[in-house]
């Protein structure tokens, strides 16, 4: 825990803290809400949690966004802890233990913290502050909570992760429905949440654009090369998602799920039965996973970090099966010690070559990441630079029309301080206007493209600033 803390608060130093394109778009309309404004006609889908935590940072100024991102980092490391003593705790009795299954549990959280960090996009979407890090703390924390027979902290948890992804949204259903039958004195709340969490989904877009439903079409446009794409987008969106967990996990999760059926722990306390909680756990992220692929079916993206949440809970399942498995092969080899081939030290030794086979690309993954995360914080740092450079935000807006390139709207509106339908992102520059150029990624050329009558009047670091102003 102390490593994932220590890790965590040097994470700025090592990995640049630069948002990505929806966390820059939750720092503008925080910022707007903070103001008493608010225009969601622009963008990504809207997310009720998020603006909500920007709108608070937004008296900070352009600390903010550092802020955030670190926020969503300490979230990642919270779920790696929360997997850990999840994974540990999973399938244990709380009193009796004996040696090996202690050693047992261990394992098990040390499976756990390692396919919940190296599952594919988790570190990506923790460096540049995405909702996945968010959802999947709180998913944990709720279970965790639940199984501790602390009903209140769970649903306020699954409450904060039904504010992040709609796909939360039957998980917390039933989960109010147990706590509805279990503890009478939690129905006002629960009947109150029931409306205030569509609210605040729906309300602020109302508000916002005018169209109570704009987050969702915008769901439906998904970005080229996902899962929506495909001749069968279901298929497509289960085999991204497939491809975001360990190998040797996945075998975990089949053994977790051939486990005896076992009987969760009830929300006063109680230990499970010896299988009942990691079947639970895959059950659920199977779930997860099979909702947004039925999603991208019915026309939304289905994009890999959307089954992210699902995944780490598979994770936590697959390691809690895979040390229970481990274990019990131990056992059978101690107990006939005449064995020349032992199998324990077979399974264990097949499946290290296949955890280092399938962690090559998640560790490669890590430097990308770096390297991605370099490039954005240079491009965020300049453009403040190059607005100064090209006479400054009234003279920019009085010129024309500001043009920046496909996935910088959010960070150019942020740094004008103007709603994001000001600038244009997608469509080709016309005079009057100002352009600013810039590759989106380090490989990538230059963009947008702008011909005559387009003349260069300023360069800052990754920024180069043409214009052709209206005349006066």
């Amino acid at each position: 825990m102390l490593a994932i803390l220590a890790a965590v608060a040097a994470s700025p130093l090592i990995v640049r803290a630069a948002p990505g394109y929806d966390p820059w778009t939750w720092l503008l309309w925080g910022r707007e809400v903070a103001s008493g404004t608010l225009s969601t006609a622009d963008g990504p889908a809207f997310k009720p949690l998020p603006v909500a935590v920007c709108a608070l940072l937004a008296p900070l100024g352009s600390a903010a966004p550092v802020v955030w991102v670190v926020l969503v980092r300490a979230a990642a490391g919270a779920a790696l802890v929360l997997a850990y003593r999840l994974a540990r705790d999973l399938d244990q009795p709380r009193r009796g233990q004996t040696p090996s299954r202690v050693g047992r549990g261990l394992l098990a959280g040390d499976l756990a913290v390692v396919g919940v960090a190296l599952a594919g996009g988790f570190a990506l979407e923790a460096s540049r502050g995405g909702e996945a890090p968010l959802v999947i703390a709180g998913a944990l924390g709720a279970i965790a909570c639940w199984r501790a027979g602390r009903l209140r902290a769970a649903l306020g948890l699954a409450v904060a992760c039904a504010l992040l992804r709609v796909e939360a949204w039957p998980f917390v259903a039933l989960a109010g429905v147990a706590a509805w039958r279990r503890d009478p004195a939690l129905r006002a709340p629960l009947a109150v949440l029931a409306v205030l969490v569509p609210a605040a989904w729906f309300v602020p877009e109302w508000l916002g654009s005018g169209d109570v439903l704009r987050s969702g079409s915008r769901a439906r446009i998904p970005n080229p090369g996902q899962p929506a794409l495909a001749d069968v987008p279901a298929l497509a969106s289960l085999w991204a998602a497939a491809k975001l967990l360990l190998v040797p996990l996945w075998i975990g999760v089949v053994l977790a799920l051939r486990e005896p059926r076992g009987t969760a722990p009830s929300a006063g306390g109680g230990a499970p039965a010896p299988g009942g909680g990691s079947r639970l756990l895959a059950a659920a992220g199977g779930a997860w996973v099979l909702l947004v692929a039925a999603m991208a079916q019915a026309g939304f993206s289905g994009e890999p970090r959307y089954a992210l949440p699902g995944v780490a809970l598979l994770a936590v399942a697959g390691a809690a099966g895979l040390a229970r498995a481990l274990a019990r092969e131990e056992t059978i080899d101690r107990a006939q010690p005449d064995r020349s081939s032992p199998r324990w030290r077979l399974a264990l030794g097949a499946i290290a070559a296949a955890a280092v086979l399938s962690a090559a690309p998640a560790l490669a993954e890590l430097r990308d990441v770096r390297d991605a995360q370099a490039h954005q914080w240079a491009l965020a740092r300049d453009l403040d630079a190059a607005v100064r450079a090209a006479g400054g935000r009234e003279e920019v807006l009085a010129c024309g029309r500001p043009y920046v390139g496909r996935y910088r709207g959010p960070l150019m509106a942020y740094a004008l301080d103007v709603t994001k339908r000001t600038v244009e992102p997608d469509a080709a520059p016309h005079a009057p206007g100002v352009v600013f150029r810039a590759r989106l990624t380090a490989a990538s050329a230059p963009a947008p493209d702008a011909g005559p009558p387009f003349r260069a009047a300023a360069r800052a670091g990754e920024w180069e600033v043409l214009r052709s102003c209206a005349e006066n």
